[in-house]
C-alpha cells in the first residue's frame, strides 16, 4: 500500500511525501515513491499524522457504582473516528477485572489496546502481570474501587518498577484534605470543585514526588502542579482541563461536568504547554440520564466522553494558538508511545503502520448527530479546525472517507 501526495509534520515544518506500507509497517517515506502494483490511497495534500495513543481512557467500566454506557465497540469505534488507534486502559492486579478479564473484554476493540494495572502494594498478581510484559502501575492516593492506599505501598511499588524499568501513573489528590472539606456539606455540584481546590492535588503530588523515581501524575489540573514536577515526574494532562473551566459550575446543568480532579482555569496549564508530557482524555462515557441521576453532591459521577475528540480539538487549540502542530503530535502521540514502549507514534521507516489522513481544510462544528459517544457532549457548538478521514490500523484501511470499512475489523492487544 503507498500513501500518495499528503503532508507531514516534522520539528522541521510541514513536508510533502509518499508513505510506502508493507505488513504492518512504514517501510518508505520519501518525497515520491513509484511503484506499480500497488494499492494507492490519494492524500490530496492532506495532513499525514501518526494514529493518536490515549494513554488515559475507562472504557466499559462496570466495577464502580456506576458503569459506564458503553461497550467496547462503541467507545473504540468513537477512538477511532477521532484519530486515536490505540487506548490504554485499566486492569487490577488483585480484584476483579484482572488483565485476563480485560483483554477478553476487549477482544472486540475497533482499535490497539493495552492496560495500566491498578495496585495499592506489591503481591504476586502484580509481579507475575509485571513479568507478562505490562510495564505501569496506577496508583491511586484515594480509596478506589473499595481500595485503600498508603504512601509504604506507593514505595514498595516504586521500588519494584525499578526492575522491570515501568512507570507509576498517579491519581494524586490528597483524600484527608478533601474529607475535611467535605465533612457535612450535600447539595450544589458546585462543591465538588470547592471541597477538591487546588491545594488537595498540590499536597498529594508533592508526596508523590518525595517517593516515585519513575512516574506521570495523572489527569494534572492546575498549573502549579507542572511547575512542582518538572525535572521529577511527568505530567499528563487530559482535555477536559485544557477546554473546560471552572465557570461550568455556574451552569444550571453543572452536575453533567464533574469530573475528578475538577477542571479549573484551562490558561494556567496552556501556560505551561511546554512543561507537559502527554496529552491524554479520562474518557468515561456516562449518558445524560445516567448524570441526572446523580446531581447532588456528594453523590454525583464524575466523567466526560472525549476520546473521539481529543485529537481534533487539541490540533484545533495548536492552530488557533499558533502553537508548533510537532508539539501536538509529539503530545497525542509520540509521548505516549515512548513512555509505554510502543513502536508507535511517528512516521519513519520501521513504526507500526497506525495512521490518520486529516483533512485540515474542513471545518465543522461539533454536536451529538456528529460524534459517536454518549448522547450529549461537553464540547457542544466548539468549532474544530480539521477531521480524521481515513485511519490506518495495523497496515489495515479500518475507516475511509469517514466511514467504517470493515464492520468486523478488530485492534491488537499491545504491550
Amino acid at each position: 500500500m503507498i500513501i500518495k501526495d499528503v503532508k507531514i509534520i516534522t520539528n522541521d515544518g510541514i513536508i510533502e511525501a509518499d508513505i510506502k506500507i508493507e505488513d504492518n509497517k512504514i517501510t518508505k517515506v520519501s518525497k515520491i515513491i513509484h511503484e506499480k502494483g500497488e494499492d494507492i490511497i490519494r492524500g490530496n495534500g492532506k495532513l499525514l499524522l501518526p494514529g493518536g495513543i490515549d494513554n488515559h481512557v475507562h472504557i466499559f467500566k462496570k466495577y464502580l457504582k456506576v458503569p459506564t454506557s458503553d461497550t467496547v465497540r462503541r467507545s473504540t469505534i468513537a477512538s477511532a473516528f477521532g484519530g486515536t488507534t490505540t487506548v490504554i486502559d485499566f486492569a487490577f492486579s488483585d480484584r476483579s477485572p484482572k488483565v485476563e478479564e480485560r483483554i477478553e473484554q476487549f477482544k472486540d476493540s475497533f482499535v490497539n489496546y493495552s492496560f495500566h494495572i491498578f495496585a495499592s502494594d506489591i503481591t504476586d498478581n502484580l509481579i507475575n502481570t509485571l513479568k507478562s510484559g505490562f510495564k505501569s502501575v496506577k496508583f491511586m492516593m484515594i480509596e478506589y474501587a473499595g481500595i485503600k492506599s498508603s504512601l509504604s505501598g506507593l514505595r514498595r511499588i516504586n521500588d519494584l518498577l525499578k526492575k522491570f524499568n515501568g512507570y507509576i501513573m498517579v491519581h494524586a489528590e490528597d483524600e484527608e484534605l478533601i474529607k475535611s472539606l467535605s465533612e457535612g456539606k450535600k447539595g450544589d455540584p458546585k462543591l465538588h470543585l470547592l471541597t477538591r481546590p487546588e491545594e488537595t492535588e498540590l499536597s498529594a503530588v508533592l508526596r508523590a514526588r518525595a517517593i516515585v523515581d519513575n512516574g506521570i501524575i495523572a489527569h494534572v489540573s492546575c498549573g502549579r502542579t507542572l511547575d512542582l514536577i518538572e525535572g521529577k515526574l511527568l505530567g499528563e494532562v487530559v482535555l477536559h482541563h485544557l477546554l473546560l473551566s471552572k465557570k461550568v459550575y455556574e451552569r444550571s446543568d453543572s452536575h453533567l461536568f464533574v469530573t475528578s480532579p475538577p477542571v479549573r482555569d484551562p490558561e494556567e496549564l496552556w501556560k505551561r504547554i511546554n512543561k507537559i508530557y502527554m496529552i491524554a482524555t479520562d474518557h468515561n462515557w456516562f449518558d445524560r440520564a445516567i448524570k441526572e441521576e446523580h446531581k447532588e453532591f456528594p453523590d454525583l459521577v464524575p466523567g466526560l466522553p472525549g476520546v473521539e475528540l481529543r485529537v481534533p480539538m487539541i490540533i484545533t487549540e495548536f492552530m488557533k494558538r499558533k502553537l508548533p502542530l510537532s508539539l501536538a503530535v509529539k503530545l497525542l502521540s509520540e509521548n505516549p508511545a515512548k513512555l509505554n514502549g510502543l513502536n508507535k507514534g511517528k512516521i519513519a521507516e520501521g513504526y507500526d503502520a497506525d495512521l490518520v489522513i486529516y483533512n485540515q481544510e474542513k471545518k465543522w462544528k461539533i454536536s451529538v448527530d456528529n460524534t459517536h459517544m454518549a448522547d450529549w457532549t461537553p464540547y457542544e457548538g466548539y468549532e474544530v479546525i480539521g477531521k480524521p478521514e481515513t485511519v490506518i490500523i495495523n497496515g489495515k484501511i479500518a475507516i475511509e472517507n469517514e466511514e467504517i470499512k470493515d464492520e468486523f475489523f478488530t485492534g491488537k492487544l499491545v504491550k
